[in-house]
């Protein structure tokens, strides 16, 4: 082989080469696309499968329990005692013995962390979804209804400013066995102090009004026998226990409004 065929061989040995390191370039840069495509199709499946999950997981879960305070005076204290069992799971009892609708605004008289309160201070700090009222009974005999609502709408007001969803409920006053008992007033004045609660209800958005009288009133409307512990005011624990057990049914009601 001369010198000339030889230098033609290598030249063709060296195309061949060149079109070998090319084919094996392509190759390499055509795997890593390929690997790279799965890893993304990968990556997405996932991020499908968790939003599916998600999904499915927020659709099950049950309507969240509210968080329920309850202010008043010694009917609230007999549900501490009496009956947790009967009112919603997270219920806040707030009461004193004798107050009055203005001092759950103004007296500083609950413990609580160290610091001292007003009942509608602490009813704040627990920042309730729904708030329920059993007071006023204390005032009755002050024909003054109008001061009594405006309590009312004062502490729904001030409690909204942290609770902007709130529900509140203001139960009737209940009526006493007789006339004349001291510190109460009339059945015709507790009738109209109902009266005008209820209207102040009525026309109040997100403020209902709740008629427990049925549950211990007679048919002359006054304390029935069977609710009456004996001082002609207060209830008996059974009917304690039946009161409850309307205040957590219309608990139950406002969840689903």
């Amino acid at each position: 082989m001369d010198r000339e065929e030889r230098a033609k061989k290598v030249k063709l040995q060296k195309i061949a080469l060149g079109i070998f390191a090319v084919l094996i370039i392509i190759a390499i840069i055509v795997g890593i696309r390929s690997c790279a495509k799965k890893d993304s199709s990968t990556k997405t499946t996932t991020v499908k499968v968790t939003k599916s999950q998600t999904t499915k997981e927020t659709t099950s879960k049950k309507v969240k329990e509210p968080k329920v305070a309850i202010m008043g005076e010694c009917y609230v204290e007999d549900f501490e005692k009496y009956c947790k069992d009967l009112l919603p799971k997270k219920t806040l009892c707030v009461y004193k013995i004798g107050v009055l609708t203005g001092a759950l605004i103004d007296d500083k008289y609950l413990n609580y962390q160290g610091n001292t309160y007003t009942a509608e201070e602490r009813v704040a700090l627990y920042k309730p979804d729904q708030l329920f009222f059993l007071v006023g009974m204390n005032e009755t005999e002050n024909d003054t209804p109008q001061i009594t609502v405006d309590h009312f709408n004062t502490i729904i007001k001030d409690i909204k400013g942290v609770s902007p969803n709130l529900k509140s409920v203001i139960c009737s006053l209940p009526p006493v066995a007789k006339d004349g008992l001291d510190g109460y007033g009339t059945n015709a004045q507790i009738r109209n102090y109902n009266k005008k609660i209820k209207e102040y209800c009525d026309k109040t958005d997100g403020v209902d009004y709740l008629d427990i009288r049925d549950i211990m009133e007679d048919e002359s409307g006054k304390l029935s026998k069977e609710a009456n512990p004996g001082d002609g005011a207060h209830w008996q624990i059974s009917i304690t226990k039946e009161v409850a057990k309307r205040i957590k049914e219309k608990s139950d009601e406002l969840k689903y409004k």
